[in-house]
């Protein structure tokens, strides 16, 4: 049957994909993180191996029937622990060797933000990841280990509340809704909570909305969040941009903290970039990324990357 198949294997999901000779989407999956430290464990490995169980099963189709696999795993990062995490997710999905494509998962994000051959892409979810390229199968990694520490709003606003309960930045009504949201009734018990992690994670990493509607109130506080990380993320994309070569690359940002954001947050992300690169294109990623590793897949099989994504566009619903 020739089949593509394309999977994205994050730190809080993985999905995947699968797409017929002709390039039209056959079936989607989607279960629990697949991230790995180094070897694949055999929770991640179980994960990816079920995915492609369902996709297969799916389209009734069986691995002989898979031309190739692509995938994006967060964990791929060190040219030295490659070859071994390679050989052990082939072994774990029972697909040769060979027809098994494994990058970092920022790089099927990039295969799937854009077609254009110059690219860049600064991608905000649990965490930042970014890559960008000159020409397809070109890909680099930007700060995937998060060593320059790209702002992260979260993680700032934690900071900030702080500094408004200690009486070193002036109070503004995000202070309150904020600790409303962590379910903190009495402020001066909000720093023991912060040190002693007695705040759910799942609250703590969910306060982007909440950031951008005080935004858009007004709140200066919330304004000095939003316009830091504008700063910086369109630094980010500078450096990328510098790094192609090209004059006017597809600048994209994705993730699911920025999905969220409004348009007025897009309007001056994009206004920010273009004050150094006036004629490159700002934009959210026209696929999600296991459509992305479908095309990388696909590109490394003899296939134009350019005409598969185009059709995959065309059946895919923005961002899955």
């Amino acid at each position: 049957m020739d089949l593509l198949i394309g999977v994205d294997g994050g730190s809080t999901k993985t999905a995947g994909v699968i797409v017929s000779p002709d390039d039209r989407m056959l079936a989607r999956a989607r279960g629990r993180s697949s991230a790995i430290v180094g070897a694949p464990d055999p929770e991640a490995s179980a994960v990816l191996a079920s995915i492609v169980d369902s996709l297969c099963s799916q389209v009734g189709a069986s691995r002989h029937d898979v031309r190739a696999c692509g995938i994006g795993l967060s964990g791929v990062d060190f040219d030295d622990e490659f070859p071994m995490q390679h050989k052990g997710i082939a072994a774990a999905l029972h697909i040769q060797q060979d027809r098994v494509f494994l990058v970092n998962d920022a790089v099927v994000a990039l295969w799937g933000a854009t077609a254009n051959p110059a690219a860049t892409l600064l991608q905000h979810g649990s965490g930042f990841t970014g890559a960008y390229r000159a020409e397809h199968g070109a890909e680099v990694l930007f700060d995937h280990l998060g060593v320059a520490h790209t702002f992260d709003v979260r993680h700032a606003l934690v900071a900030l509340v702080a500094r408004m309960i200690n009486g070193m930045v002036e109070p503004t009504h995000l202070k309150q809704k904020t600790l409303a949201h962590f379910g903190i009734e009495d402020e001066q018990k909000y720093c023991e909570a912060v040190y002693r992690h007695l705040i759910p994670a799942e609250r703590r990493v969910s306060t982007p909305p909440l950031i951008f509607s005080s935004w858009l109130e007004g709140d200066p506080a919330a304004a000095h969040l939003v316009e830091s990380a504008i700063r910086d993320y369109a630094l980010a994309a500078k450096a990328m941009i510098a790094a192609t070569g090209s004059s006017n690359p597809d600048v994209t940002f994705g993730g699911g903290v920025l999905a969220r954001a409004p348009d007025e947050f897009w309007k001056s992300l994009a206004c920010a970039v273009r004050e150094s690169y006036p004629d490159v294109t700002v934009k959210r990623p026209d696929l999600a990324p296991e459509f992305g590793a479908a095309v990388m897949a696909g590109y490394h099989t003899g296939m134009d990357p350019v005409k598969l994504f185009r059709q995959l566009h065309v059946h895919a619903q923005p961002n899955g």
